[in-house]
């Protein structure tokens, strides 16, 4: 196993039990297991940030100093979308568009964001928005949840917030539906 894929091997790892999931079986953490306590999930975050900004960095711990917003938009042939991986497992949008994004060399073209695909999803009738706290929040449609979306309570670093998690149909949907993100995206 080469250096990077150790950093993925890792990253993915701490992605899971920062979502509750353990990373051996796939399965869903008990509730009231010592790997769902808020302190570690905090770190859990937190390392699989330090990770993806190693990844990032083509393995180096070193920042860049240069801006991406010089670099071409995200584009990725259809031929692909096949390689994305997509889980029985549901995932959340953020470690979903990771997988995307590990599709490109970050190098020579920027990536595509999370605002991407929700808006996407919610122009599709999939999710919508509402207030909630004073503060503009996203949760699944009807039609969400028959695809695949579904919203769940969490307890994270700033207290309790609602996960929402895509199901194995909905991140099918996400990729099915790619190219027409990636333009809108794109300001296309």
């Amino acid at each position: 196993m080469t250096e990077m894929e150790k950093l993925f091997s890792s990253k993915e790892c701490m992605d899971k039990l920062s979502n509750g999931i353990d990373p051996i079986s796939d399965e869903v953490l008990p509730k009231d297991t010592v790997l769902n306590n808020v302190e570690l999930l905090r770190h859990f975050f937190y390392v699989s940030d330090i990770l993806r900004q190693v990844i990032e960095n083509g393995g180096s711990v070193a920042k860049r100093a240069q801006s991406r917003s010089y670099l071409p938009p995200f584009k990725l042939p259809i031929e692909q979308h096949s390689q994305i991986e997509i889980t029985t497992t549901p995932v959340m949008i953020k470690h979903f568009t990771d997988r995307i994004n590990s599709q490109i060399d970050e190098k020579t073209m920027r990536k595509l964001k999370v605002t991407a695909i929700t808006g996407w999803l919610v122009s599709n009738g999939f999710l919508c928005e509402e207030i909630i706290n004073e503060k503009k929040r996203k949760k699944p449609t009807e039609e969400g949840e028959k695809l695949g979306i579904y919203s769940e309570n969490r307890e994270g670093y700033f207290g309790n917030y609602l996960a929402i998690l895509y199901k194995e149909s909905a991140q099918k949907q996400i990729v099915d539906n790619l190219e027409q993100i990636i333009m809108i995206s794109n300001g296309e």
